[in-house]
C-alpha cells in the first residue's frame, strides 16, 4: 500500500515513517503541503497521512481537500495533538482523525479502519 506522509516536524515525520516502513508500507514523505502536492514522483497514494498544523499557509484540511481533487479515491488520516472538536472542521466521509501521541499499533489500526471503512467519525464534543 502506498502512503504519502506530510508533517513539518522532522522528528514526528521520521518516527511515523519508521512505523509505516516496518509494517511494510511504501512511504513517500513530505515536509510541507506544497512539497506533498507538487511532487513529481507521487503516483496516486492509497492513503495520505497529514498533520493538521503544518506551519504554512495551508493546513492538513487544505491538503486533504487538494488530495481528494487530485486522487478521488485516496483515504486521508489527519493527525494532531489537539482534540478533534478543537479543530473547528468537519471530516470528509473518506477521512479519519487520530490524536497524537499515538502508538504504532494505533496508527496501523487507524489505517486499517480507514481503508476498510470501519471507523466512526469523531464527535464534536
Amino acid at each position: 500500500m502506498k502512503v504519502l506522509l506530510v508533517d513539518d516536524d522532522e522528528l514526528v515525520r521520521t518516527t511515523i515513517l519508521d512505523m509505516l516502513e516496518d509494517a511494510g508500507f511504501e512511504v513517500t514523505e513530505a515536509a510541507s503541503p506544497e512539497e506533498a502536492l507538487h511532487r513529481n514522483g507521487v503516483r496516486h497514494p492509497d492513503v495520505l497521512i497529514t498533520d493538521i498544523n503544518l506551519g504554512s499557509s495551508l493546513n492538513g484540511f487544505d491538503v486533504a481537500a487538494a488530495a481528494h481533487r487530485l486522487w478521488p479515491t485516496v483515504r486521508v488520516l489527519l493527525i494532531s495533538g489537539l482534540p478533534f472538536d478543537r479543530t473547528g472542521q468537519e471530516l470528509d466521509l473518506r477521512d479519519h482523525y487520530l490524536r497524537k501521541p499515538f502508538s504504532g499499533s494505533s496508527l496501523l489500526q487507524a489505517i486499517s479502519d480507514l481503508v476498510n471503512g470501519a471507523f466512526t467519525p469523531p464527535s464534536r464534543g
